[in-house]
Order: C-alpha cells, then structure tokens, then sequence
C-alpha cells in the first residue's frame, strides 16, 4: 500500500491543472461515490483519496462528475418529494381516522 500511497502522492504534487477546480471536483466525486454500496461503509477519507485518485489519473473526467453530480442532486431531489408524499399520505390518514 505504501507504493500506491507514494505514486499517488506525486500523481497529486506533478498535477499541472488548476488544483482548486481539482478539489472541487473531487469533493463533488466523492459525494456521488458515496451514495454507491461499494462506498457507503468507507470512511470519507478513503472516499475522497479514491475521487481525487480517478480524477488524476482521468479515469473520471469532468463530464463525468457534473453528469454524477446532477443525476445525484435529481434523485435526491426525487426520494425526497416521494418521502414528502408519504408523510402527507400517513397524516391524512391519521386525521381521516379521528
């Protein structure tokens, strides 16, 4: 492991790019990351090192993580109106019944 943490230390020191637009879509990686099984259990320190690791090696590309990241917000947005919708259909219920 501490042949991957050297090569992925100079992978981020050697990066040529703008390193805040790096971070920032690391950070926006890792959150779609974490909502996939394999992820859900890892701390968010591994998770961002795996983001910034596919970021740097552009097995991610920024297409990618702004599509990830849209479709992440959508389906948020999505489990949230349904969980909305049942807590209105619960309460009708509830008020039906007294």
């Amino acid at each position: 492991m501490a042949i991957q943490d050297n090569d992925f230390e100079h992978k981020l020191v050697d990066f040529n790019g703008d390193k805040y637009s790096m971070v920032v879509l690391a950070s926006m990686w890792a959150k779609v990351l974490k909502k996939k099984e394999e992820y859900k259990n890892q701390p968010d320190a591994a998770i961002i090192k795996t983001a910034l690791d596919e970021i740097l090696t552009g097995k991610i590309t920024k297409e990618q993580v702004l599509q990830g990241s849209t479709d992440a917000l959508r389906q948020q947005k999505h489990d949230e109106e349904e969980a909305r919708k049942e807590a209105e259909r619960k309460a009708k219920d509830l008020y039906s019944k007294l």
